[in-house]
């Protein structure tokens, strides 16, 4: 699908709410945004892969050198699982080409959904097999409401602004980006500077939509280079980091935390994930602005962004005073195009594979061309040294795999950042001028060593060598007395690091990630009484004498992942390095009691982040110390040794996220602390209940997905055996059925919760909202059920009997698998995909809906029914003279409905069932037996309602849906949810389980176009609701 439109329209918004509402329903998702202006940075492409990778496969992927090694990381990822994938703003053809081109490797069922300004990018074919939705500008009520929310913070203008915003709103055209932008930037303002504004608005004509947003940029203060800092945004600093944006400012002379506080405040920046954010139009904007600086001459401006300005400035040595930031990229030459004739350069055999039953897929027999598309292993571009001698006003310069012949003399002396990944020699010239910089990034680079004996490096602050796989030490940091950050990630020739580190007195943020043949830290490491965050994962070798952490005082974030702490050389031995790293890194931790296992109780307490996942950790290394740090709000314990967690880590009063990912032993989980946020437990195999969770369903986020044994959640579900029922139910159910071997039965059921299929040899009963259900073999509805049909919808009346109170309603559903080929489509993907049961019922005389979901949902034999029953207890919600309507309005494509009925419960105390006929004491057991472990549950209607209450008097009571609801408190949102689920439709002839089995081709028979279409129709429709 294609959502295409004029810039500003909320075509990036738009497909975000897609996206938020349906990415759970896939086996994999990812959103890619700003691909037209990621993939012309240096390793774009690249990182845009690295991303994808890492949402589809749910972990992170770091370790992509090029193109091709992506393309075919990427075949193997999406090829065996549906996933969702959004790429938002693709604005050039070859863009479109490298993912179109990808599309049958996709696994059957997966959705692409493309943004983008030009619909004329598709071809007519394309149009024919993509469908297109073209966005259209607000209203002028929707243009008032948005407006007045930005300039005035409510939804009406102020009666003295009414008509000056009505001319503002009339020169906007419906573009909800000026609108906001205008707005924002109006707001409080005097009424003189709403008619300058507005006569410039005047003067522009409509589509120049650019030059409306450039009077936001007017209206800026300049007093406080707001304007400078904000054009250096849009040329150099679009999705850093904010604090290293402001240290960079900050060295530039401006003050940049405020700066930056005003140009978010007018809607100009944003912030996501501290990261700075600029709309692709605001971005356009600015560069705009410097564009008209000198309109035919680059070399005149004050900041150069583009590959061609930036080469031909270079490779004629025209460069002037006048130019403050340069970029030059050698990927931004290589073009989108290199990538597609890789993508294009394999060859794929014509034999077909099989995926699950009989699904085509193409195989790819050998690698034909294995084409080098990448920036990051291509030879440099070469320029003079002495081209940049006229640019003695040079702040910024970025440059990747440039290199630079003669000398550097004539260099700018101005610098105050200087990135150059790929840098080609193997020490920096001594007479590279390097004295005023700020940061020095060389990444990627060929370095051996930085620089001989001391140099003094007064402002520098930051310090990157991450990836220089030929650098074997560092530099002497006697000289360095700023520096506040230190990157060496993946150096992995590294083999020591100066005894003068201990000098930085301000240093903050060390990452020696993958350094794997780093054997030791200096003695003086201790003395970094500034660090706050220390970063030494995945280095294999490394080994300490010396080293306390709890002399580092103002550590706050450990990440020590994949250190084997777990085992110890006995007494009188010699530990090996991991041990040792453990134990001299824990501050003379002492041994817990009859135990070989070092505890944390001396680590850091101002620990406020600590990851130590896949560390070979047990109960023992645990079971000591956790309470000594009561500053801890992040904790991840993931693939480790873990069976329980230490009664202890209830004490961190403070904890919010605890990730306990892939400990495939964890049998249980303690009482966990209050403030607690997010609990991760992916995979965590032998996980059968999780109890004393706090506020789950207020504030706390549950992650369970793969834990396949997970059958109760304390207060949301419980899923267990129908003999362990008390013996009374037991004979109901045995008595209701008819039946002696029931429980014994073997049913799959699938979890939702979860997203895992288990088998069950003894029938399960499922408690949850108040409801039992419980899933058997079964070919038909019972006969005591007063409505049967095989339509999916039933109409009940609840008469008046005396002596009589209701307890509720007995629904039944036989159903089987749809056809064998459908069946195996949605259902044979990596989480079993489309398996959902819906049961909508209705007070109508009451006005309330309801809809459930079951969280556990039983899947028929191939060639079996399966008959699912559920009992709801309604207490107040149901009373005499009421009509209620009970439908199936959404079924997953997995199954078809044979059979639908529904029956109300009484309770008759005075009820003599030996004068009963057997058929009547089976309905008149069923109606009025205790379940007293099941009415010791709260009534559906009591607990839950508020928690799961989509609009008035409408109620979703599904489980794995609940976080997108409570996460979504935006009213448009949940509105789309509830007209989604709740809106009426005639579905009295709906689904008919005779005409089904009747013609079991018909509207079930597979045909890979037909799905692709209605599914992609049911997107658009969601599309259209959501704007």
């Amino acid at each position: 699908m294609a959502i295409y439109g004029m810039e500003g329209l909320g075509k990036s918004t738009l497909a975000k709410t897609a996206y938020n509402l349906n990415f759970d329903k896939f086996d994999g998702s990812s959103f890619l945004a700003d691909v037209n202006k990621t993939s012309e940075r240096h390793d774009g492409l690249v990182s845009l892969q690295r991303q994808l990778l890492s949402n589809v496969l749910g972990k992170k992927v770091e370790k992509i050198y090029n193109v091709d090694e992506g393309v075919i990381k990427i075949q193997e990822a999406i090829h065996c699982r549906r996933i969702l994938l959004v790429l938002d703003d693709v604005d050039d053809r070859d863009q479109l080409n490298a993912v179109l081109g990808m599309r049958e490797w996709f696994y059957p069922g997966s959705k692409i959904i493309i943004t983008t300004r030009n619909h004329h990018l598709f071809d007519a074919s394309e149009v024919c097999s993509c469908k297109m939705y073209k966005v259209m500008p607000l209203n002028a009520q929707e243009s008032i409401r948005l407006f007045s929310w930005h300039a005035f913070g409510k939804e009406k203008p102020s009666e003295d602004h009414e008509d000056l915003s009505e001319k503002v709103i009339l020169h906007c055209k419906g573009t909800p980006l000026a609108l906001k932008v205008l707005g924002s930037s109006l707001c409080d303002r005097s009424i003189e500077v709403w008619e300058s504004a507005l006569r410039k608005l005047k003067a522009i004509p409509d589509n120049k939509i650019l030059e409306k947003l450039r009077i936001s940029y007017d209206l800026l203060p300049d007093d406080d280079d707001v304007q400078k800092i904000f054009l250096d945004i849009v040329c150099f600093f679009v999705g850093k980091d904010r604090d290293y944006a402001v240290t960079i400012l900050d060295g530039c002379g401006f003050f940049s935390v405020v700066g930056i506080q005003i140009l978010s405040d007018r809607c100009l920046i944003e912030m996501d994930k501290d990261k700075l954010k600029v709309h692709s139009l605001i971005q356009d904007m600015g560069r705009e602005i410097i564009r008209l600086e000198s309109p035919w001459e680059p070399r005149k401006r004050s900041r150069v962004w583009r590959y061609r300005d930036s080469f031909n400035i270079l490779s004629t040595k025209t460069g002037t005073e006048n130019i403050e930031g340069l970029v030059l990229d050698k990927g931004m030459s290589n073009k989108l195009s290199k990538a597609v004739k890789s993508v294009r350069s394999y060859f794929f055999s014509e034999d077909a594979g099989l995926i699950g039953d009989g699904y085509p897929r193409k195989r790819r027999k050998h690698l034909e061309h294995f084409d080098d598309a990448s920036t990051e292993g291509s030879d440099s571009i070469e320029f003079e040294a002495d081209a940049f001698s006229r640019m003695q006003r040079l702040r910024i310069l970025q440059l990747s795999y440039v290199s630079l012949t003669g000398f550097y003399s004539l260099f700018p002396k101005s610098l105050r950042l200087l990135c150059w990944s790929g840098f080609h020699m193997k020490i920096i010239p001594e007479d590279l001028p390097i004295e005023s910089l700020v940061a020095l990034e060389m990444k990627k680079s060929y370095l051996e060593k930085t620089w001989e004996g001391i140099k003094i490096l007064r402002s520098l602050k930051i310090l990157n060598f991450s990836h220089s796989h030929f650098l074997k030490r560092t530099p002497d940091f006697s000289g360095l007395p700023h520096l506040k950050t230190l990157i060496l990630k993946d150096c992995i020739k590294l083999v020591k690091i100066h005894e003068s580190i201990g000098c930085l007195d301000g240093l903050v943020y060390l990452n020696l990630r993958d350094c794997k043949n780093l054997r030791k830290l200096p003695g003086s490491f201790c003395k970094l009484k500034s660090l706050e965050k220390l970063i030494i994962s995945g280095c294999s070798r490394l080994v300490t004498s010396a080293i306390e952490l709890g002399k580092l005082e103002s550590l706050t974030t450990l990440q020590a992942d994949g250190m084997n702490f777990g085992q110890l050389a006995p007494v009188g031995g010699n530990m090996n390095s991991w041990s040792a790293l453990w134990q001299t890194w824990s501050s003379k931790l002492r041994r817990s009691p009859g135990s070989n296992q070092f505890s944390f109780s001396s680590l850091s307490s101002s620990l406020v982040s600590l990851s130590l996942s896949s560390c070979n950790l047990t109960d023992d290394a645990l079971s000591f110390g956790l309470s000594n740090l009561p500053s801890l709000c992040f904790l991840n314990l993931s693939e480790n040794l873990i069976y329980n967690l230490p009664q202890s880590i209830k004490n961190l009063g403070k904890l919010q996220d605890l990730w306990l990912d892939g400990c495939q032993s964890l049998l249980s989980l303690p009482e966990l602390p209050s403030s607690l946020v997010k609990l991760k437990a992916v995979r965590c195999s032998s996980l059968e209940t999780v109890t004393n969770l706090p506020n789950l369903m207020t504030t706390l986020f549950l992650d369970v997905m793969e834990s396949e044994s997970l059958t109760e959640i304390s207060g949301i579900f419980k899923l267990k055996p129908i003999d362990n029922f008390e013996v009374e139910i037991l004979n109901t159910l045995r008595l209701l059925l008819n039946l002696d071997n029931t429980f014994d039965t073997v049913v799959e059921i699938f979890n939702r919760f979860t997203k895992t299929k288990r088998m069950y040899s003894v029938q399960q009963g499922l408690y949850e909202f108040g409801i039992f259900s419980t899933y058997f073999p079964g070919n038909e509805v019972p006969s005591w059920f007063s409505n049967k049909s095989e339509q999916r919808l039933l109409t009940l009346y609840v008469d008046s009997l005396p002596n009589i109170k209701i307890t509720g309603l007995l629904i039944c559903i036989v159903y089987a698998r749809s056809s064998p080929r459908i069946f195996r489509y949605f259902s044979d993907s990596k989480f079993g995909g489309s398996h959902t049961i819906d049961i909508k019922v209705q007070n109508i005389t009451q006005g309330l809906k309801w809809i459930y979901a079951p969280s556990f949902i039983g899947i028929p034999g191939e060639n079996n029914k399966l008959t699912f029953l559920c009992h709801w207890k309604f207490g107040k919600y149901l009373q005499t003279g009421d009509q209620i309507n009970v439908s199936l309005p959404c079924w997953g494509k997995t199954f078809k409905m044979k059979e639908f009925g529904a029956t109300l419960a009484y309770n008759n105390p005075d009820l003599d069932q030996s004068s009963a006929s057997t058929s009547e004491t089976r309905v008149l057991a069923m109606r009025h037996t205790p379940l007293s472990d099941y009415q010791s549950e709260e009534s559906v209607m009591e607990g839950f309602m508020p928690l799961y209450q989509l609009a008035v008097h409408h109620y979703y009571l599904s489980h794995p849906e609940y976080y997108v609801m409570r996460d979504n408190a935006d009213f448009v949102v949940r509105s789309i949810l509830n007209e989604k689920l709740f809106e009426d439709y005639d579905v009295q002839t709906a689904g008919s389980g005779a005409e089904e089995e009747d013609d079991d081709d018909s509207i079930f028979d597979y045909d890979e176009d037909e799905d692709e279409e209605a599914a992609l129709a049911e997107l658009e429709e969601l599309l259209e609701r959501s704007w």
